[in-house]
């Protein structure tokens, strides 16, 4: 079985640690929450928004999300099982769609995981939230890798 070197995200201010498990097996897709001790599982969309957000500490806005397109293919091609680049792209052009339904319903159902695992203070420095100016952000950031 191969597995991937963990990647560690931290927030600005320390608090917040994850560890994304890519690899293939039993723990493909999971998050860990080292602090409380938890797991969660992700699919491979929420993975890869959660990869691009918290490379962007900054925050994007929903509607620039096309703008980060090689990104976002990176990671799902990273995160995904499929091996038809057509139905990765399929995928992805979906999300960065101009509803922005996709997006919207996927950013909802990563609120809800961390806050089903952790609570709702607690989660608040995990999933991804809009902020009064338009920006889409997490606290967590991607550091180095250890």
């Amino acid at each position: 079985m191969y597995f991937c070197k963990k990647e560690q995200a931290v927030s600005t201010a320390g608090k917040h640690i994850l560890q994304l498990v890519p690899g293939i097996g039993k723990y493909r897709g999971h998050i860990l929450i080292p602090e409380a001790g938890l797991e969660i599982y992700f699919n491979p969309v929420e993975r890869t928004l959660l990869c691009l957000f918290m490379a962007h500490p900054e925050g994007i806005l929903a509607d620039n999300l096309l703008l980060h397109w090689r990104e976002l293919h990176s990671y799902y091609e990273r995160e995904s099982l499929y091996d038809d680049p057509c139905l990765r792209d399929d995928t992805l052009e979906s999300l960065c769609a101009e509803s922005k339904r996709v997006f919207y319903s996927n950013i909802s159902r990563i609120k809800k995981k961390f806050v089903a695992a952790l609570g709702a203070r607690k989660a608040r420095g995990y999933y991804i939230k809009r902020n009064p100016n338009g920006l889409y952000r997490t606290l967590a950031t991607l550091s180095e890798a250890d």
